[in-house]
């Protein structure tokens, strides 16, 4: 049976409940609880859990507004726990961080499977534990430093500064954002969006180096990007967040549909004078990435982009957004216009709004090994 959002109420009316309001069958993937008072907001409530229920108060007060039925807090307020993993996870605590997976969790990685045997999919705890044994035969040490979380229910976009160096001891850096499903008080789901053609070209000693053809051909995996039926958080304070769009929604689609006609107007209406337009991957291979400042370098690059390649469709599969930071997932299967050769990624947008409405940055955490590889003509290439 299909999910749908299913709202629950809690009516204060201006006043402590006497007892708290009971709800069963919360489902933390879709519903969304509303809490009758807008003057309110996520950091007025404490999570608490008791027993297998989750009970929520207020912060300043010890009466529980509501007890929610077999929920585990972490769902509703996942940042705390996440804050936790990545201390894990940069210290490098294997048995730690494998604690905060569920026992089926899945965990992805795109990147080209026969360069980077650690790409691709792995599920359970003995697949993430074989996700790092493979990574560790490649790469000396990596650290992913958290810089945002940008969270919405059980769904957290985070946003990571990430360094490393291989076994030959050749430096690599570029961010990542890690997609992060968190259900039943654990980790279910994780993929990691990030430009891996710096890893490759670390691999590969630095430049000048050259992609080998493979026998079974290029083996690009492409994370596929999570759909969901709930567009807002999983805790409002006010219904009409629900049947509207929220302001920072409105400002990163005003974006995309500036961008699509590339109209100077309707550019100059969507981005801020100083925005910052930062595109992952090689420059000399690919023109339009790199880091603009400004509308007019933003559409220059943007140019470069639809002048170069043709997208069979460049498809935003879900945003989430927290306050005036959107992060948008987005699916992209084309053909470079050069050599029609095919490639496909997959991207986050992280798009920060300022108080004006206007977008004053996009950082794309776009995969372009792919793009790079279809480019410069497939396998064998060489990059000087």
């Amino acid at each position: 049976m299909e999910k749908v959002v299913v709202r629950h109420y809690v009516n204060r009316g201006g006043q402590l409940p006497v007892k708290p309001v009971i709800i069963e069958n919360f489902d933390t993937d879709t519903d969304v609880l509303i809490i009758d008072e807008p003057e309110l907001s996520r950091k007025d409530l404490i999570f608490e859990q008791e027993s297998s229920d989750t009970w929520i108060r207020l912060a300043d007060s010890f009466m529980i507004l509501a007890e929610l039925k077999n929920v585990n807090a972490i769902d509703l307020d996942p940042v705390p726990f996440l804050k936790r993993f990545y201390k894990a996870l940069q210290e490098n605590e294997l048995d730690e961080l494998l604690s905060f997976l569920a026992d089926k969790v899945v965990w992805e990685m795109g990147g080209p499977q026969d360069i980077m045997p650690w790409a691709g999919k792995c599920e359970g705890r003995a697949g993430v534990t074989r996700f790092f044994e493979l990574r560790k035969e490649g790469i000396a040490f990596e650290k992913l430093i958290p810089s945002r979380f940008v969270a919405q229910g059980n769904t957290v976009a985070v946003v990571l500064e990430g360094s490393g160096e291989t076994k030959s001891g050749v430096p690599f850096s570029g961010g990542a954002v890690h997609w992060v499903t968190v259900r039943n008080g654990k980790i279910a789901h994780l993929q990691c969006y990030r430009d891996t053609f710096p890893i490759i070209e670390a691999l590969h000693g630095g430049r000048p180096f050259t992609v080998s053809a493979n026998a079974a051909g290029s083996q690009h995996y492409v994370n596929e990007p999570l759909a969901t039926v709930r567009t807002a958080d999983s805790i409002v304070f006010d219904e009409a967040v629900l049947d509207k769009v929220a302001a920072t929604v409105k400002s990163a689609r005003a974006m995309y549909a500036a961008l699509q006609g590339l109209k100077a107007e309707e550019v100059r209406k969507a981005f801020a004078s100083n925005v910052v337009w930062h595109m992952f991957g090689p420059p000399d291979i690919i023109a339009w990435s790199g880091e603009r400042i400004g509308p007019i370098a933003a559409v220059e690059s943007a140019k470069q982009i639809i002048e170069t390649m043709h997208f069979e469709h460049f498809k935003a599969v879900r945003m989430i957004y927290q306050d005036n930071v959107a992060a948008v997932l987005i699916d992209e299967p084309g053909v470079s216009k050069a050599t029609g050769l095919s490639f496909h990624t997959s991207v986050v947008h992280i798009v920060v709004v300022n108080e004006d409405g206007k977008v004053a940055s996009i950082h794309n955490y776009v995969n372009t090994a792919s793009i790079a590889e279809a480019f410069s003509g497939g396998r064998p290439y060489t990059v000087n």
